[in-house]
């Protein structure tokens, strides 16, 4: 990855003499951004492009050039990745789009590209993409066609798409957004997230990771990473796509409540990497880890010149987690020697319009001084009496430990001013919204890594206990049958209740009272929908009757049961659910939440991946309602939530060692006297 971004030399394929045409504007963007190393442009039909010697053939190029731009027409790549290689050219930016994204023939053309360009131990970003920029004053790279100046900072800046990558770039001088490495990958065919991630981690000049992604190329690797330590640096992820209209049918209510956003989201907060919902707070978030203090607790204290605001804010702070501190009755003595009379100590702290650059600033530094206060939020709006560009300044002159957010409502003139006169150009804000945002997912981030040392005995794979079914095992339908699942319910600890299998034919043998009566058929998923289900059976007669009338209601829809499930009755408190899935890209996943039959209308689920700790299940199942109510709410007694923790932990374990594909347990029931049972299973083998 390094010759990407810290090229000593770079082939251009396809430079043009052509005005506004990509090869002419990008080979003009490296030229004015001045580019530190030597530039081999190529074009067979140009004597010279923008004052460089042009090449009429790879072939005339030099040997072991650092990087090639491809951007020929479509028709052309192919052959000409082949001659860079041939002249061991192996690190390759394809410009040109007209492949996957354009249906199974575009697919075929970027797979042999691909293989070919692994075969020479290259590697290849794109096709269908918009380049890179290293902005590091050593190198001056700008491989892109746009034409903006990026100003320098410590941002790395991933972008799956270029369209949205061109449009950061074009904000820049409105935004402020300043980056060492920009990357917009396309098509992702051969470098995805995960080797910037690997590549970013290890580069000094990169401080924070930023990626905008539409899907995640492997998200096994990536997961891999997290869990083994690797990507030590912050991460902040802009993730598209997050509706489930492309949810597949499902067998399970796991799966059907499991969208691909969801198992994102879960992975991302299960290892503290930063998620945001916008462009916008994505670089927000960026500029405060990089120019402020880390914050390291939730308590706020707001300091004001404009009421309205102050309360706007706190009522976000509130929203997103935040509290405002409580100040010190020294600290508060201290404010009342400097503030307004007829403005506020209290916090929020308010100065009223007439709040001037010495007061701010002595106010914030013994607002920072409080043990009560974490961070601080300033808001500064205009005044006609006070320009704001001393009263920031002087915010800003403040050293303490701890962030300082500033949102500032000056008239139009003063970011331009701003920018080109503050000594030390920290962020300004523009919308109060946008602090207890930025905040909130920072801290969090940072808590959840600091609570990961702590964790210990993970889930892993093991070979040695890795269990497999047979086609024996299941039906058609890949359902496992009761009798392997209820040896499986056993080898993994699980309790469940006294149980028989009978025929039809010998249900008066019954001797399990009171007692439940389920139908078995491999059509049978859902069996409640089809009423295949009969509770509180109490006697031989009882038994007997629900048994023909279970069996009738089925004909009717084709089903003719065989066989029962007898089971004793429970006594129960609570319905949970625990379920399983394999996603397609991120692997095993376990969900926890609120069981029985109305569980999809319910909603109330957490999930984490089945590589957990016991740290990690506890928080699952403290997410949802139904877990704090197994833990028990006035006065009620708590469930043994360690046994359930352990329950848990071990269906996680047998599931991540076997063939399993996807699991519900529902209900895992709370009985009365606060026991655990898994009343009702339901495996898929894959």
């Amino acid at each position: 990855m390094e010759k990407f971004f810290y090229p000593k030399s770079v082939c251009i394929v396809g430079a043009s003499s052509k005005e506004k045409s990509i090869g002419y504007e990008l080979l003009r963007c490296v030229k004015s951004y001045g580019f530190k190393g030597n530039i081999y442009p190529v074009n067979p039909n140009a004597d010279e492009v923008l004052g460089f010697k042009c090449y009429k053939d790879i072939d005339e190029c030099p040997s072991d050039l650092d990087l090639a731009i491809v951007m020929a027409p479509k028709k052309f790549v192919k052959e000409s990745i082949e001659k860079l290689l041939k002249k061991n050219i192996n690190d390759i930016v394809v410009i040109t789009a007209g492949f996957k994204e354009t249906g199974p023939e575009g697919e075929k053309l970027e797979k042999e590209i691909v293989e070919m360009i692994k075969r020479a131990n290259g590697r290849m970003i794109g096709p269908n993409c918009m380049g890179l920029i290293n902005a590091m004053p050593e190198v001056s790279l700008n491989a892109t066609f746009v034409a903006e100046k990026p100003a320098l900072g410590k941002i790395g800046f991933f972008s799956q798409s270029g369209a949205l990558g061109a449009a950061v770039l074009n904000s820049l001088r409105e935004t402020d957004i300043r980056f060492s490495h920009f990357i917009s990958a396309g098509n992702k065919a051969d470098v995805n997230e995960n080797d910037l991630m690997e590549f970013w981690n290890r580069d000094d000049n990169i401080k924070i990771l930023t990626f905008y992604l539409e899907s995640f190329s492997d998200g096994k690797k990536f997961l891999s990473n997290l869990i083994e330590n690797k990507l030590t640096k912050p991460i902040i992820i802009l993730k598209g796509g997050r509706t489930a209209s492309g949810q597949k049918a499902a067998v399970s209510h796991t799966g059907a409540l499991a969208s691909q956003d969801r198992v994102v989201d879960a992975i991302l907060k299960q290892f503290g990497v930063m998620r945001v919902d916008t462009v916008k707070d994505m670089f927000n978030l960026s500029k405060a880890i990089e120019n402020f203090p880390a914050p390291k607790g939730n308590k706020i204290a707001i300091l004001t010149n404009s009421g309205g605001p102050a309360i706007l804010l706190a009522d976000e702070c509130e929203k997103r987690g935040l509290e405002l501190s409580q100040l010190s009755e020294n600290t508060k003595s201290k404010l009342k020697e400097i503030v307004n009379p007829e403005g506020s100590v209290n916090n929020p702290v308010d100065l009223l319009p007439m709040g001037d650059a010495e007061t701010f600033k002595k106010c914030a530094e013994i607002l920072l001084d409080d043990n009560n206060v974490d961070g601080l939020f300033v808001i500064f709006t205009e005044p006609a009496m006070l320009k704001p560009f001393p009263i920031i300044e002087a915010i800003n002159s403040v050293e303490k430990d701890k962030p300082i957010y500033s949102v500032v409502f000056p008239l139009p003139e003063f970011w331009q001013y701003y920018k080109e006169n503050s000594k030390t150009n920290k962020p300004l804000f523009k919308n109060v919204e946008d602090l207890p945002v930025i905040y909130s997912v920072y801290l969090k981030s940072i808590n959840k890594k600091e609570e990961l040392k702590k964790y210990s005995n993970r889930v892993k794979e093991n070979e040695a206990v890795y269990v497999k079914f047979d086609e024996s095992d299941f039906n058609e339908a890949k359902i496992l049958s009761v009798k392997k699942t209820f040896e499986f319910a056993l080898l993994s600890k699980l309790p469940i209740p006294e149980y028989k299998i009978l025929k039809i034919e010998n249900i008066d043998k019954n001797n399990i009272y009171p007692c439940a009566i389920k139908a078995l058929h491999q059509k049978l998923i859902h069996k409640s929908d089809l009423k295949a289900v009969a509770l509180n059976i109490n006697s031989k007669e009882d038994a007997l009757f629900a048994v023909e009338k279970m069996k009738l209601n089925l004909n009717k829809h084709g089903i003719d049961p065989k066989e029962f499930l007898i089971q004793k009755m429970e006594s129960i408190k609570f319905e949970t659910l625990l379920g399983g899935f394999r996603d397609p890209n991120f692997g095993p996943m376990l969900m926890f939440g609120s069981g029985g039959k109305y569980v999809e209308v319910l909603d109330d689920t957490a999930i984490r991946s089945a590589y957990l700790t016991k740290e990690d299940i506890f928080e699952m199942i403290s997410e949802t309602k139904i877990g704090k109510l197994i833990q028990g709410v006035r006065e009620e007694e708590s469930v043994n939530i360690k046994n359930l923790i352990d329950v848990i932990y071990q269906i996680a374990f047998r599931f991540v060692n076997s063939n399993i594909m996807e699991f519900d347990i529902n209900p895992l029931a709370i009985t009365f006297d606060n026991q655990i049972s898994a009343v009702d299973i339901r495996i898929k083998i894959m």
